[in-house]
């Protein structure tokens, strides 16, 4: 049983981080497109990851 608990857990996390996440990287990635700039793609690079950051842990507490 906690075999299944544990299974279901780490699947809530990993499908809860990869929903959100793709909206993240989605538009960073447009935006970098429209804006070919290299001060712009540094801040959104390390605006990405710390978003992604923030989105996995919350992804954790959600699915506790």
């Amino acid at each position: 049983m906690d075999f299944y608990f544990y299974l279901n857990m780490l699947w809530n996390i990993i499908v809860t981080f990869f929903q959100h996440g793709v909206w993240v990287v989605g538009f960073f990635y447009l935006l970098n497109r429209m804006y070919e700039n290299k001060a712009v793609g540094f801040v959104s690079q390390i605006v990405m990851i710390v978003s992604l950051v923030i989105l996995f842990v919350h992804s954790f507490l959600i699915s506790l």
